[in-house]
């Protein structure tokens, strides 16, 4: 029997050895801080995530999984304390100038202080068109479906059925070897289901235009400032009030570098600022955020 064991345990490390061979393994840790300005203090957040992707070396296919510990650091205390898991699946395949990257994520978010959790279903068709060496098009789609187990209005916990997408087609051009600028339209649209306990369901829905430059240097650095500015942007609260936030500008720069030796490192950084005009009622402060992302990478 301790025969049968001993050979059982080698075989099995033996065929996880080989299975590991067939993988492109990266591990990582980033941090995330998100500051407002002091009327909205309640949410600024930050966040420490550590991830594990593994790629498939001989077909297309790649997982990943994520865990991030989001500490809501604000006067008002920890109540948004949260832990967030993300369970990833995708592809990526060409068909002559076509590009497939179809992605289903699975996104939990488990509030400690309270019982409340949200359950995301994530899916993302994206795909894009290569028209030639300088022009491509690109479609970023994501639809989803969350589960909310949330109070609204009740005394105990609720589960609730909310709809969300986020959409973004654009065209990108490249105009040298290490140089190019892409310009979009996005458009974010969040419906939460009714509680018998609020006037109206809540909704969200957000139109941008998207610019962004990208420049490669030499010593494998990448950077990419970008804008984002909102023409349209509307949150219909439970309460009745409607809140326009049209002019919502958002300016920042990613950063990217990875070594010969495997290890890589990113950045990003921007300002962003929400007029926040009631109907009716006064017009709330413009809500001003700050928000910083540094992660590294290593890659065996």
């Amino acid at each position: 029997m301790k025969k049968f064991l001993v050979l059982s345990l080698f075989l099995g490390l033996v065929g996880s050895v080989q299975a590991l061979e067939k993988l492109d393994i990266t591990t990582g840790a980033y941090i995330e801080s998100e500051n407002h300005n002091a009327a909205y203090n309640s949410s600024d957040v930050t966040v420490h995530g550590f991830r594990v992707n593994l790629n498939a070396k001989d077909f297309p296919l790649w997982t990943e999984f994520v865990y991030e510990y989001r500490n809501a650091d604000s006067s008002s205390g920890h109540k948004g304390d949260a832990d967030r898991y993300k369970v990833m699946l995708g592809s990526a395949l060409k068909y002559g100038n076509f590009n497939f990257n179809p992605t289903y994520e699975l996104r939990i978010t488990d509030m400690r202080e309270s019982s409340e959790k949200t359950t995301d279903h994530r899916f993302q068709p994206n795909w894009g068109y290569t028209f030639n060496d300088q022009w491509s098009l690109y479609n970023g789609w994501l639809f989803g479906y969350r589960q909310d187990d949330a109070y609204r209005g009740y005394s105990e916990v609720k589960s609730w059925d909310d709809y969300f997408h986020e959409l973004e087609t654009g065209v990108k051009y490249k105009f040298a070897d290490s140089q190019a600028v892409s310009f979009s339209i996005y458009n974010e649209y969040v419906k939460s289901e009714k509680s018998d306990m609020q006037y109206r369901a809540h909704k969200f829905d957000d139109w941008q235009v998207r610019i962004a430059y990208e420049k490669k240097f030499d010593n494998g650095i990448a950077v990419s400032p970008f804008i984002r500015y909102s023409v349209s942007s509307k949150t219909e609260n439970s309460n009745g009030v409607d809140t326009d936030h049209d002019g919502k500008g958002r300016y920042g720069v990613k950063m990217g570098y990875v070594a010969d030796n495997g290890i890589g490192v990113y950045a990003e950084t921007y300002y962003q600022n929400e007029p926040r005009e009631n109907t009716p009622g006064p017009d709330s402060p413009d809500k001003n955020r700050v928000f910083f992302k540094l992660g590294l990478d290593y890659k065996f």
